[in-house]
């Protein structure tokens, strides 16, 4: 309890570290060039709240799948936002209906916080009190499944296998029909790290990982045994906050290169089948990145915004306009980047050049996860649990 306590406190360190200035922030001016299209907004519960959470909604082909962090989690028509199904976590099957009714007037909660995740024909999730759930397509309940520690990011599914990352730094590869664990590993974790984990990736039949001692590894799949680790980020500094290594962004992957960036570290591309480094860049950040045509954006962990060249890091253009901002990671949409902050604005950016091309004053509860998008459409979640599905000519 006490760690988590110091971790709750080290996150809020970090947030008034990346927003504090002397100087009231001011968003720079924008003229819209740019009119997204509102195609459809609803509600998923009470939404994540003022918890700290990378809860992410899905787009799987003509159905949008989200959760709140008190147990529900719904799907909805893609086109026309009408909900198809809705299952509530809190309510265990068996139960009589009064009980679901008391669970949720007594403020039960189930604590919703890694997921949601798609692949064979599932819908899976992990939640802070350390279960794993699997749903069917169409909201009924598969399995669930107890792990050691909190579920705090996206399980990977692939190979398999369902891998979860646990706020304990263990990795837990699970069977995606039944829950069965199929192996574990414990990777070592310093006293104090920022409150989340990496989502790990599977790919080429690994496992790739991020870690709270600032590495990123690779585990083979079907066994669970480490490939090879290297370090992002070393300890530097004085204070426990100039000291966090944290590997928190999604490492992602192309044509045998991975990606990856460590707060108050390094921005790295190494190779995945060996971990040797092709090329290293000072940028740090705990934000997810992006990937498209052969650029990497970035908005690091002061909200300044990149554009960087994969082959060589070589920078294509910077944005500091939202400096000091509280941002999401970016998205692409088209020839945008989608970025949202904690007041509830959405930020429209030109990929080619970094310019503001719009900006949507939206849900003030605000956003804290990246939009999502399936290329036709760019769908966001706020706090508060509001999605609103966007497009644009």
């Amino acid at each position: 309890m006490k760690l988590q306590l110091k971790q709750v406190l080290l996150l809020t360190a970090v947030l008034l570290a990346g927003c504090s200035s002397k100087e009231p922030l001011v968003l720079p001016p924008v003229q819209n060039s740019v009119d997204p299209d509102e195609v459809w907004s609803k509600s998923i519960g009470s939404g994540v709240q003022h918890y700290a959470s990378q809860l992410t909604p899905l787009i799987v082909k003509d159905t949008v799948y989200a959760a709140s962090r008190e147990g529900l989690v719904a799907a909805f028509d893609l086109s026309s936002g009408k909900r198809k199904w809705l299952f509530d976590l809190r309510k265990p099957a068996g139960s009589s209906f009064w009980q679901g009714i008391s669970d949720v007037w007594s403020g039960d909660n189930a604590r919703i916080s890694g997921g949601i995740s798609f692949g064979y024909d599932k819908l899976f999730f992990g939640t802070e009190n350390g279960e794993v759930v699997a749903l069917s397509t169409d909201g009924e309940l598969v399995w669930r499944q107890m792990v050691k520690g909190e579920v705090l990011a996206r399980p990977a599914v692939g190979e398999g296998l369902v891998v979860v990352a646990t706020g304990a730094g263990t990795l837990i590869a699970l069977h995606p029909d039944s829950g069965e664990q199929r192996w574990e590993f414990e990777n070592e974790q310093p006293a104090l790290t920022l409150r989340g984990v990496s989502e790990p990736v599977i790919e080429a039949g690994g496992v790739i990982y991020g870690s709270g001692s600032g590495h990123l590894g690779v585990l083979i799949a079907d066994r669970g045994y480490q490939a090879w680790e290297e370090p992002i980020a070393v300890p530097s500094g004085s204070t426990d906050l100039s000291r966090l290594v944290d590997v928190d962004a999604k490492p992602l992957v192309q044509g045998g290169t991975v990606y990856s960036i460590a707060y108050n570290g390094s921005l790295i591309a190494q190779e995945l089948r060996t971990g040797r480094q092709i090329w290293k860049r000072d940028y740090a950040s705990f934000r997810n990145m992006a990937l498209a045509d052969g650029i990497l954006y970035v908005v690091d962990s002061e909200g300044r915004i990149y554009a960087l060249d994969t082959a060589s890091g070589t920078e294509r253009w910077s944005q500091f306009g939202l400096n000091k901002h509280y941002l999401t990671g970016p998205t692409v949409y088209k020839n945008y980047l989608v970025i949202g902050d904690n007041k509830g604005n959405l930020h429209w950016v030109n990929r080619e050049n970094g310019d503001f091309v719009a900006r949507q004053s939206m849900d003030s509860s605000g956003f804290y996860t990246e939009a999502v998008s399936n290329g036709a459409y760019v769908l966001v979640q706020s706090r508060n649990g509001e999605l609103v599905l966007l497009q644009t000519p």
